[in-house]
């Protein structure tokens, strides 16, 4: 696999801590920040994650008023469920 070199300047404070961190991690710090990245890079955004989400939303037709007395109605039953009901 072709690589190539990047050079990035962080403060003093940082660097300490990603020593820390690579030598507890049992890794030099070129091996730990080379993973981290790539672990960074490899997970889903945000958005990623929610756009299915989002599109169930907008195919449902429903409001977002309607969505959020839902979600309320949803989280209220959960809290009774576990605290029993409100009196």
């Amino acid at each position: 696999m072709e690589q190539t070199t990047l050079t990035i300047r962080i403060p003093k404070n940082v660097e300490t801590i990603l020593e820390e961190r690579a030598r507890a991690d049992g890794k030099d710090v070129q091996t730990f920040v080379e993973e981290m990245v790539k672990t960074q890079l490899l997970r889903p955004t945000l958005d990623e994650i929610l756009a299915p989400l989002r599109k169930d939303f907008a195919e449902s037709g429903m409001t977002e008023d309607e969505s959020d007395a839902l979600v309320e109605s949803e989280r209220q039953a959960m809290w009774e469920e576990k605290y029993g009901k409100r009196k």
